[in-house]
């Protein structure tokens, strides 16, 4: 029987912890907002974002806003002007980092219009001071328009609407270009995906843009990856290896591993990871596509159940590979085939070969991963709390006719307004305390744990 403690793996974890921290994008105190239409409205991609960072970067405190508006256009809609959306939806939340996404709307559902486009640009150009000049030192990121889906379903007019949305984001990339801000391109990626799961299995390709506009949620994470692709993102969750012939640790990346015991044909070893796996939406439960703006509940997962259709287009997305590695190598193993255990609980079987080569454990249904689901309910709660105070409450309350119980008011005017308002920003602030508290619930869960692994042979 032989133990083998690795004394320095805490330090080299923490250097490996920060050389990835100082690398990416986001950084600590700094404030996002998400600004666009009714994709953005939908808080997929945006949430896949912020719990992306909740639990690969667990105590990097940065606050997140999704200010999405359906049927929005660069210069706002039914919910406002422009200059009244950023003054309401944006300047308040004082964000450092703004992301926009416009253009599904702008141009129309109709073929490339040079009127309409530069109405389009006038409208951008305007957006972008008008951040810039309110929000000194403000870091944009320009996102050219998602696609509409012109690939399961035969265009509308020659050439499709979706090369239309191509052109509008190219003149995105050229602005990014001149303004010097940030740019990704959401378009590309998402058709190359979709493409490919037509090839496969053109029925399941429906579901990657159902109704050719709103991308599924797991459409969405296509997005998000290409997303945070663009800040840097680093892939590894952390990465082990154990040699089982002499009991000894031959790499720990973030995270720190003690207490490696073999004996019998079977290891052992404490585990305390510096992050958690990304809890992928849709993979084991059902999403709506369109989300109520009141307070609802994220769908707790199955794992007895896997999207077929999330599935593929996360394989054909290559997600995992680029952003969820959590990597598992044993070497030097006894039996044939192996079970591995964490916690007591059993995982997956394995051979010694597979093992030997490296597996990638981070969508197994392991503890870690059940809690960065719990991780991913508290995020879509948090932003659906701002939903229902911001559409439910403040919205309707600013509009003519609508009443406050008892004060039957107009609240932009008359001699009830100041008390109405009164009412309306007590209401909102008692939303925000909500919102503070259930951002402090997802860092406290998104704190990994210590975690026992058992590879035990299987006779």
């Amino acid at each position: 029987m032989r133990t083998v403690l690795l004394l320095g793996s805490l330090s080299l974890c923490l250097s490996a912890s920060v050389r990835a921290a100082t690398s990416f994008f986001l950084k600590k105190g700094d404030r996002v907002c998400f600004y666009g239409d009714s994709i953005t409205e939908q808080r997929f991609y945006t949430v896949d974002v912020e719990t992306y960072v909740r639990t690969r970067y667990p105590h990097l405190h940065v606050k997140f806003v999704n200010s999405g508006v359906g049927g929005d256009a660069v210069g706002g809609g039914w919910a406002g002007p422009i200059n009244l959306r950023l003054r309401r939806d944006v300047f308040p939340f004082k964000p450092n980092v703004v992301t926009i996404m416009l253009g599904m709307n702008d141009a129309q559902y109709r073929a490339f219009n040079q009127a309409i486009f530069n109405k389009y640009r006038q409208g951008y150009k305007h957006l972008i001071n008008s951040l810039k000049s309110h929000l000194p030192g403000v870091r944009i990121l320009l996102i050219g328009p998602s696609p509409y889906d012109d690939v399961t379903a035969k265009p509308g007019f020659p050439g499709g609407y979706n090369a239309v949305l191509v052109r509008y984001m190219q003149f995105v990339q050229r602005l990014a270009r001149k303004d010097h801000v940030s740019f990704v391109d959401f378009n590309t990626p998402l058709v190359a995906v979709l493409k490919k799961v037509e090839h496969i299995n053109p029925k399941l390709a429906k579901d990657v843009i159902p109704g050719r506009v709103h991308p599924s949620a797991a459409g969405q994470l296509v997005m998000a990856q290409a997303l945070l692709k663009a800040w840097g993102a680093p892939a590894t969750v952390d990465s082990v290896a154990l040699d089982a012939g002499n009991s000894r640790i031959t790499e720990s990346q973030d995270t720190v591993v003690r207490h490696v015991l073999a004996a019998d044909g079977a290891v052992s070893w404490t585990q305390v990871d510096k992050s958690l796996p990304m809890p992928i939406m849709a993979l084991h439960e059902t999403w709506p596509q369109f989300p109520p703006t009141s307070i609802w509940g994220a769908p707790a997962p199955d794992m007895k159940h896997t999207s077929a259709a999330t599935a593929l287009i996360i394989r054909e997305s290559g997600f995992v590979h680029d952003l969820d590695r959590q990597m598992l190598k044993v070497t030097h193993l006894t039996a044939a085939n192996y079970e591995l255990r964490i916690n007591g609980k059993k995982i997956a079987r394995f051979t010694r070969a597979e093992l030997a080569h490296g597996i990638n454990i981070s969508q197994l249904p392991t503890p870690m991963l059940a809690q960065a689901y719990r991780v991913l309910s508290l995020a879509w709660e948090h932003t659906q709390i701002r939903f229902a105070a911001w559409r439910q409450v403040q919205l309707p309350m600013s509009n003519v006719g609508w009443f406050i119980p008892q004060v039957p008011v107009n609240v932009n005017s008359g001699p009830g307004a100041v008390k109405a308002k009164t009412i309306v920003n007590h209401i909102m602030q008692n939303f925000s305390q909500l919102q503070h508290l259930i951002s402090t619930q997802e860092y406290l869960a998104a704190t990994p744990e210590p975690c026992r692994y058992e590879l035990s042979p299987i006779r």
